[in-house]
């Protein structure tokens, strides 16, 4: 005899994955251990014969005759009942299938088929699809019941994409969706409400390690069905992070557990208790002890075994800025004003923390002439640490009641992070943002694993969950950042992939290069590396570090940080978020500056006031941003901007970094609103006097739009530099002398200054030479247009005010410069000609022919060939 049965108090998810279980092994009879839920019970009274005839009585079951036990739904050995005699005897094949972690009471012998699914009907599901096996519309109607009800229609926190596809497969073959949602409908009965009614006046909630937990509870004489139904019902009533609902029934008391923050696992707590599940949702059922004492030692375990949900390791700054005890008051200013910071660490010679200096008490000591004096001499002595595991209570007690400004978090006496009053003001205030319902403009993180997946290539997402794996094993944490972040956020397609390490990016980079094949480049100097992939793609890879500027307009200094301090360093907030590649937290965004705010206001907002005066080139890229996305700048990042054109900034940065950020403007899909708003600002002034964008440059910058917006049109593939075009017109006005200043000013080297030069000659000559023409035939307008560039030829398009010639050179881009004569050099030295001038006359003379329509084949051209051949042998007789 072969048996199918699943747990005690068994449901729709169990009764599905017997019906699936049952198509893999067709012998098998259909038994349940013990007791059924209330709706299985009501839909197995009303089920088609076909569907109820499937399932036998426990008494039917000869025990000593089994010689094979499927068991769904659990692999714990104390919920199967009877049949957890048979595991272990000899002679007996045991396999299971099962959804639910792993725990201390399960069967270990035996065929385990076990995936962690929000619903074991989902595993069943993929074990038919993998046999090749496709349920009946009623068996797929079963199943998807089976998943609804363990997700709680896909809404439960424990749900995975494999249910969502398993429940599309269901549809597929035939479910009713119908069925399904009267089947699980659920109208609640006195009873039921009347236990409703007492969790809901017994809940509290306890505040443990940063994190809010429910307790509840319930007395009833009988059992009542659906405890954990109405435990989700309470769900819905509280804004906590985890659940614990105990129901006193007769002389046993249930436990539901529900958890959505991984410091505190469900299935753990219920397993002291005898219980088990998932570690987002488990139950337990406890006998012969008191409900008092049950609470109890439920809250205790709570408050005794949940880990902190921010700890000093998650909100410290590190590395940690220091200063040694012999170094200066004076030393100690500039290293305060240099990372802009309010008070550091002082060490001693063995790098273990002895004291803090403060801004106040270093200003204070210099007004006093005592800038060589020691920092050892005025340091404060008198000061508490904590571990990196400290709890945010903790935290605060010594930073507001101890009145302590600076809090050395460290290890061995050696600081590894601090942590500042903003620090613990900004986890407070998004508590209590929280507790009030406010939107909290902290730390803003949320998890867009599924925008990923919808807008990154699968390979890629494949490829950054790898990174995030080799990151956890070498002990750093790594996150995508930059523009990627931003375009994904905004729904605009980018793959340019730029990863943050902390820890040793170029460490990093190395290590990672053997998994996805390529190769690697490494700059030290930045902390930075570039992978190049083999199909070219380039994932460049940094060291999360800090920057600042020795005088304005310079290049940074660098030094390693955080990722906070790295994304603090960038230009502007849209351009700070992250998201975090580590496998427990991947997809999770990171927005320490309300970048998802200013988004969503179409702002461009600096992170700092100094922002423009250390790089004045973000001005331009401000620009740029605002006109691509449609964006305002910010109130005070417009203010900011007119101090740094009025201080004169602009004219200190070198030509290089300027010459990047106009060429990025003027490739733009349209580069006209950035220059206007250059003007506006002052800008183009700034940069060099001559650069003035008027009224006729606009007319000139429309012409060349409509015209590379025609060319792009035509779907050629052509590479062509559209900055180069739109530099053509913006430099129409001046003369040669001026054009190499303005050039030299934006940084272009001495080969595009020449090139500049050229084209605008070669543009005026083609002009001239078309303009000039009695007659614009195609030979003439390809002799006039042939010599020059791609870019040449759209600027004289757009430059001509003269339809007709507009029209010529559209034929030349489309058509003729394409036209192919139809002999060629070689069918004419087989008919005599000989290599040399005369051999290039004939051909071109075809050619010109051609494009005309005066010879429209072999014959033609050959014909025509004939008569030149004839003509060059009388002139070389008549030459004789």
């Amino acid at each position: 005899m072969e048996v199918i049965t699943s747990h005690i108090q068994a449901d729709f998810d169990a009764f599905a994955s017997m019906l699936a279980a049952l198509r893999l092994h067709p012998e098998a009879l259909l038994v349940f251990p013990g007791a059924q839920e209330k709706n299985l019970r009501e839909y197995l009274a009303q089920a088609p014969p076909e569907i109820a005839s499937r399932v036998h009585r426990l008494k039917a079951v000869r025990m000593d005759t089994v010689r094979r036990l499927v068991i769904v739904d659990t692999r714990q050995i104390s919920r199967i009942g009877d049949f957890a005699a048979l595991v272990g005897r000899d002679g007996v094949e045991v396999i299971v299938y099962d959804h639910h972690p792993a725990s201390a009471d399960d069967i270990t012998q035996g065929t385990a088929y076990c995936r962690e699914y929000g619903s074991n009907s989902t595993l069943m599901v993929e074990v038919l699809k993998e046999r090749g096996i496709t349920p009946t519309p009623e068996e797929a109607t079963i199943l998807a019941m089976g998943i609804f009800e363990d997700t709680g229609s896909l809404l439960f926190p424990s749900t995975r994409p494999e249910d969502c596809t398993a429940l599309a497969d269901l549809i597929r073959w035939g479910a009713d969706l119908r069925a399904v949602s009267f089947a699980l409908a659920r109208e609640l009965s006195p009873d039921q409400v009347d236990v409703l009614d007492q969790l809901i006046k017994n809940a509290y909630i306890l505040h443990v390690g940063g994190i809010d937990v429910l307790f509840t509870r319930s007395e009833s004489t009988g059992y009542v069905e659906d405890f954990a139904m109405l435990v989700h019902k309470l769900r819905g009533m509280f804004e906590v992070d985890a659940m614990f609902a105990l129901g006193l029934m007769a002389e046993r008391t249930y436990l539901v557990a529900r958890s959505t923050v991984p410091q505190i696992n469900a299935a753990e707590v219920a397993a002291r208790f005898g219980g088990g599940g998932h570690p987002t949702a488990a139950a337990a059922s406890i006998k012969d002890r008191s409900l008092d004492s049950i609470e109890g030692m439920l809250v205790t375990i709570i408050k005794k075994e949940t880990k902190p949900r921010i700890t000093a390791r998650d909100i410290m700054t590190f590395p940690v800025i220091t200063l040694k005890m012999d170094a200066t008051i004076d030393e100690a200013a500039e290293t305060l004003n240099r990372y802009n910071i309010n008070a550091a660490i002082v060490q001693s010679k063995d790098a273990k923390v002895v004291g803090t200096v403060t801004r106040q008490v270093v200003s204070r000591a210099q007004g006093h002439n005592l800038g060589q004096a020691r920092v050892k001499d005025y340091m404060i002595r008198d000061l508490t640490f904590v571990g990196p595991d400290a709890p945010v209570g903790e935290i605060r007690t010594l930073i507001i009641d101890g009145n302590q400004r600076l809090l050395p978090v460290v290890e061995d006496r050696k600081a590894i992070g601090v942590i500042t009053r903003t620090d613990l003001m900004r986890v407070m205030h998004e508590k209590m943002a929280r507790a009030e319902g406010v939107d909290h403009r902290s730390v803003q993180k949320k998890n867009i694993q599924t925008l990923m997946d919808e807008r990154l290539p699968r390979a890629m997402v494949m490829m950054l969950r790898q990174a995030g794996e080799l990151a956890a094993s070498l002990g750093y944490n790594i996150y995508l950042v930059g523009g990627i972040v931003r375009d994904m956020i905004m729904r605009i397609d980018n793959l340019d992939v730029d990863l943050v390490v902390e820890g040793d990016g170029i460490a990093f980079a190395r290590a990672f290069v053997p998994s996805v094949g390529g190769r690697c480049a490494v700059h030290e100097k930045y902390k930075t590396a570039v992978i190049t992939l083999p199909d070219g793609t380039h994932i460049d890879v940094a060291t999360a570090r800090m920057e600042y500027y020795k005088h304005p307009g310079g290049y940074p200094v660098v030094e390693q940080s955080t990722l906070k301090l790295d994304l603090y360093r960038r230009d502007f907030t849209i351009n700070t978020m992250a998201v975090c590649l580590l496998p427990q937290r991947f997809g999770e965004l990171i927005d320490f500056f309300g970048a998802q705010r200013d988004i969503k206001e179409k702002r461009i907002r600096v992170l700092h006031a100094l922002s423009f005066v250390e790089d004045p080139s973000r001005i331009l890229r401000a620009v740029r941003f605002e006109k691509r996305y449609g964006f305002t700048l910010g109130k005070q990042t417009i203010s900011l901007v007119h101090a740094a054109v009025k201080s004169g900034l602009l004219s200190s940065i070198p030509g290089r970094r300027i010459s990047h950020e106009i060429r990025q403007i003027l490739s733009e899909e349209d580069p006209l609103p950035g220059l206007e708003r250059l003007q506006e600002l002052d800008v183009l002034g700034a940069i060099h006097p001559d650069l003035v964008f008027n009224t006729a440059l606009r007319e000139d910058f429309g012409r060349v739009k409509q015209t590379v917006s025609w060319f792009d049109l035509l779907y050629t593939h052509e590479q062509y530099r559209a900055w180069f075009i739109y530099l053509l017109a913006l430099v129409e006005p001046m003369k040669p002398k001026k054009i190499i200043a303005v050039c030299q000013r934006l940084g272009l080297i001495d080969e595009n200054i020449r090139g500049i030069l050229a084209a605008r000659s070669r543009v005026n000559a083609m002009l001239r030479d078309l303009a000039t023409a009695e007659r614009k035939t195609p030979a003439v307008v390809v002799s006039a247009l042939e010599k020059s560039g791609l870019e040449e030829v759209l600027y004289a398009m757009s430059k001509t005010r003269s339809q007709d010639m507009k029209e010529a050179i559209s034929s030349y881009i489309t058509t003729w410069r394409f036209y192919k004569p139809p002999v060629t050099g070689k069918d004419l030295i087989a008919f005599g000609f000989k290599k040399g001038r005369r051999l290039g006359e004939a051909l071109r003379l075809i050619r010109d022919k051609g494009l005309n329509g005066e010879i429209r084949d072999f014959k033609d051209a050959m014909k025509l060939a004939r008569r030149l051949f004839e003509e060059q042998e009388k002139a070389v007789e008549s030459e004789s």
